[in-house]
């Protein structure tokens, strides 16, 4: 008896093809959303031209921004995964008091991503370079916000003599770790997740599927002025995620800023987000208040001349919620080292 069903193998020579186109439209659909993205990318970099000056430090080209004259020369860090405009709000009017540099570290903003080690040592390293580079002439203050005062701590007591003061905003405490409640546990998960992480990004990014679904794009409204600049770093192929590069020596960092014991009789200021401001966090952050708070009143130990302002509604971001007071008390350190009147040394204030 003769049957008209085809053999397996004439269907699957039927089927093949239309896989095959298929396939072959799904990767030229995927090329062309990828050069997509990256021509959109250094477009969007040449309309908006970076501020500031590039150099290079061990063979890598760092961006720092310099703005205003004066000495002592205020050097701000930012926190983990920030770039240099972080301190947007704070630059333009500390630049009328003196010389004010903002810059990015490895990974972050326009310094080219680097492998190998991200602890405060080597951080501070190229920081030193870079100054030097720049022409940045000591003595410096240094501000240094969230784990950018661990970079502060430790580039003081590398370079003690370069440094007349120390401002810790809402800074990382080298103890947070096993002091606050969940943090380590919560570390510890976020470094196990991130290479996972890291591949998902890259994937959504190198893809062109990112801008495509408009998640390379900032709000003008939460960046007044500087929508564009943001923009411009925004989904860039070699730099996805590495913004995160120091995740992994978050704790050799805490280690090596802890040695700091003291400033000596340099000027510290600390200033501290509102503790009273706790509508919407999580109840783990909720019990966290009363610790980090006292780390930051603890931090005032490192020098006698300190003194601690807590910045009223102001959240982690100090500098972005209260740019007022972030200012007009490194103004008032900056006109001490001059000859000015003396801070409040040994208080603790609510501004």
């Amino acid at each position: 008896m003769e049957t008209n069903q085809p053999v397996p193998g004439s269907l699957v020579r039927k089927v093949f093809p239309w896989a095959a186109r298929g396939l072959a439209g799904v990767l030229c659909l995927v090329f062309a959303l990828s050069l997509w993205n990256a021509a959109t990318s250094k477009w969007q970099h040449y309309r908006n031209p970076t501020p500031g000056h590039f150099y290079m430090v061990e063979g890598q080209q760092m961006h720092i921004d310099c703005s205003g004259v004066g000495s002592p020369a205020v050097v701000m860090e930012a926190a983990a995964s920030a770039p240099w405009s972080a301190w947007r709000r704070v630059q333009p009017a500390l630049s009328q008091v003196t010389q004010t540099c903002s810059y990015d570290r490895a990974g972050h903003g326009w310094s080219v991503p680097r492998k190998g080690i991200r602890d405060a040592e080597t951080i501070v390293r190229e920081l030193h370079s870079l100054l030097e580079q720049a022409g940045v002439k000591p003595p410096f203050v240094l501000a240094g916000h969230s784990a950018g005062g661990l970079y502060v701590r430790e580039y003081a007591r590398e370079f003690p003599n370069e440094v007349v003061g120390a401002a810790l905003i809402e800074s990382s405490s080298p103890q947070q770790i096993d002091e606050l409640p969940g943090f380590r546990t919560a570390y510890e998960q976020d470094k196990r997740e991130a290479k996972l992480g890291l591949w998902k990004d890259r994937l959504r990014v190198w893809t062109g599927w990112a801008r495509l679904l408009g998640h390379c794009h900032v709000s003008a409204k939460d960046f007044p002025g500087w929508a564009a600049q943001y923009d411009a770093m925004a989904c860039r192929l070699q730099y996805v995620d590495t913004d995160e590069c120091e995740l992994n020596y978050f704790e050799q960092s805490s280690k090596e800023a802890g040695r700091l014991n003291t400033l000596g009789s340099k000027p510290l200021l600390v200033i501290s987000r509102d503790p009273g401001l706790q509508e919407g966090i999580s109840p783990r952050s909720l019990a966290a208040i009363p610790i980090w708070d006292g780390e930051q009143e603890a931090s005032k130990a490192l020098s006698p001349l300190s003194w601690r302002v807590i910045a009223r509604n102001a959240g982690h971001a100090v500098q972005h919620d209260r740019p007022d007071v972030v200012v007009a008390e490194l103004t008032h350190l900056i006109d001490y080292l001059r000859g000015g009147p003396a801070p409040p040394f040994g208080t603790t204030t609510t501004k």
